[in-house]
């Protein structure tokens, strides 16, 4: 059960000092709107008025919010693509903060003020605030909070001010990251390990040690795999990321397609979080597909139940599954979803080339 207007119900009416009993009065019963408030419950549309009339909410308009909705959205991708588009993107969706608290997009937009933190030091909001907002979000919403956990070191805003230096400096690499200032990102990015090893902080030391790794993958795999293996050593939560990063990474390169197979497999024995198992089993699946082991493949898709791309996966097991016209429009969509789905479709598009040559040199077109 998910809906934002018990959250922004409580929110208003703790800020007015309103008891629940002089809110509910004339409109409902105290429990039950302590019921609405707290998730329990959806009412319906009429009590929710009321309730906003009293509180003096006023909602977003739809065309607005839907504006706001798809900008959502394209952050999040461009994101998990490292597009450098997000900036664009960032900028535009900081001028609504003020206006989204009374908008169902206000959870979504918390989340974002927290991915957008790691790019923006100006921007302070801590892991702990949008957690409490957990039971609003939707299973989307959710896999995102995940991810951050075990991605980023921002736990809390620390009042250690080496601390805060550390991430002030880090959020700025993060930046020059996605600018394709690689250079400039790698270098902020060995200051800030040089002084997250001074703190003496291992599980900042792991974090840095993963973005130097996660930079490199582009650009030296050798050295990214160093970074990886590394921060696995430090912290068994960032064990997960590296070897899930590295392993999906490899298995796209011929040379070390193995190798990559063996830290999925490695990395999904000891994985304890739910969200990063069906990743590393989505990995290993394409890893499958591309040997041609259909047995292997039948058999890991039926632990894929919770993945997103399901779908996709299932197409994957048909014989000549590349020709398949829905298969290639699927990939069209999820290309910029991960850096595993941008190979699939480069792979797709490879091979229909091929295959057009291939007709034409025999004259079946």
């Amino acid at each position: 059960m998910n809906d934002y207007r018990g959250l922004l119900i409580k929110k208003q009416r703790k800020e007015l000092d309103i008891s629940l009993e002089a809110l509910s009065h004339g409109v409902c019963s105290p429990s039950y709107l302590s019921k609405i408030e707290n998730n329990i419950l959806v009412a319906n549309d009429d009590i929710y008025n009321l309730l906003f009339k009293k509180l003096g909410i006023s909602t977003m308009d739809t065309i607005k919010e839907e504006k706001i909705k798809q900008m959502l959205d394209l952050f999040f991708k461009y994101f998990m693509s490292s597009d450098s588009k997000i900036f664009k993107v960032m900028d535009e969706l900081l001028e609504y903060k003020d206006e989204v608290v009374s908008s169902c997009l206000f959870v979504q937009y918390q989340l974002f003020l927290l991915y957008a933190s790691e790019m923006n030091s100006q921007i302070n909001i801590s892991l702990a605030e949008v957690e409490a907002y957990y039971s609003y979000m939707d299973d989307s919403q959710r896999e995102y909070l995940n991810l951050f956990r075990l991605s980023s070191g921002n736990m809390e805003l620390s009042d250690n001010e080496e601390w805060i230096f550390i991430r002030k400096l880090k959020a700025k690499a993060n930046l020059y990251a996605y600018q394709k200032k690689t250079f400039a990102a790698y270098d902020l990015y060995k200051t800030c390990l040089n002084y997250a090893v001074e703190l003496g902080n291992k599980k900042l030391i792991a974090e840095i040690l993963c973005s130097l790794g996660w930079l490199c993958l582009d650009i030296d795999l050798n050295q990214a795999e160093k970074y990886y293996t590394s921060a696995a050593q430090y912290d068994s939560q960032y064990k997960m990321l590296a070897f899930f990063n590295l392993g999906a990474t490899m298995i796209q390169h011929k040379d070390c397609m193995e190798k990559g197979n063996q830290y999925l497999k490695k990395g999904l024995k000891s994985c304890t979080d739910a969200f990063f198992a069906v990743k590393y089993k989505e990995a290993l699946f394409v890893y499958t597909i591309l040997k041609e082991n259909i047995l292997d493949a039948k058999r890991l898709i039926k632990e894929l139940d919770d993945s997103s791309y399901i779908d996709v996966f299932s197409m994957m097991l048909n014989e000549d599954y590349q020709l398949n016209l829905d298969y290639q429009n699927r990939l069209k969509e999820l290309k910029n979803d991960s850096s595993l789905f941008k190979f699939l479709f480069i792979k797709n598009c490879e091979y229909l080339h091929k295959y057009k040559e291939i007709c034409v040199a025999n004259n079946f077109i």
